[in-house]
């Protein structure tokens, strides 16, 4: 599969209003990356990813991401305070995105999580996914009402949550959502870039 989002743009070019702007996140970003998962508090650092991991664990993971998935971070000044990533193949099947997200502590409940899946549903039809798969903790009910909002319907699972968004499906709730009405699109990389290809197994 072709993702044409690898071709990133270096600088952020999406405001929403004066203060957060949204980037594409690559392997420069680690770092910025990292800080931000560190930052979360216990519970929000147990929900994103359903228990505690080591650093080296982290690392690595953080690194996989930056290079093979579409993540999108969401930045007030230089500090990252949101992040959503959309991860395919291995396991997955083709036409589907596994997503996560992370919200800073102190900026949930602020509305950047349905920035991140308005962002993310765009990513995904870009690039021909056309179901996105959301696992969350049974315990974090903040994601599954997300999830919920653009259409996916959370099944139980073990102490996991489960649900698809239709991509379709919920570009559509997206556009008849108040909040953030004037929220565009995250912007296509430089045509001069996009004559490269690369390809995802």
């Amino acid at each position: 599969m072709l993702f044409r989002f690898l071709f990133k743009p270096r600088d952020p070019q999406l405001v929403i209003g004066s203060d957060v702007t949204l980037k594409y996140l690559g392997p420069s970003d680690a770092r910025d990356f990292c800080a931000h998962i560190h930052e979360l508090h216990y519970e929000d650092f147990r929900d994103r990813f359903n228990g505690l991991v080591s650093d080296p664990w982290l690392d690595q993971y953080i690194a996989r991401s930056l290079n093979e998935a579409i993540v999108i971070g969401a930045y007030v000044g230089d500090h990252l305070v949101a992040v959503a990533e959309l991860h395919t193949g291995g396991q997955i099947s083709q036409g589907e995105g596994e997503s996560a997200f992370s919200v800073a502590s102190d900026w949930r409940r602020k509305g950047l999580g349905t920035i991140l899946v308005k962002a993310l549903l765009r990513a995904a039809s870009e690039n021909e996914i056309s179901e996105i798969i959301v696992e969350t903790g049974s315990q974090n009910h903040a994601m599954k009402a997300l999830a919920r909002k653009f259409g996916a319907k959370m099944q139980f699972s073990s102490d996991q949550s489960v649900g698809r968004i239709n991509v379709a499906d919920g570009l559509r709730l997206a556009a008849r959502d108040r909040t953030h009405r004037k929220f565009p699109s995250v912007p296509l990389p430089a045509p001069e870039m996009t004559s490269a290809a690369v390809t995802m197994n």
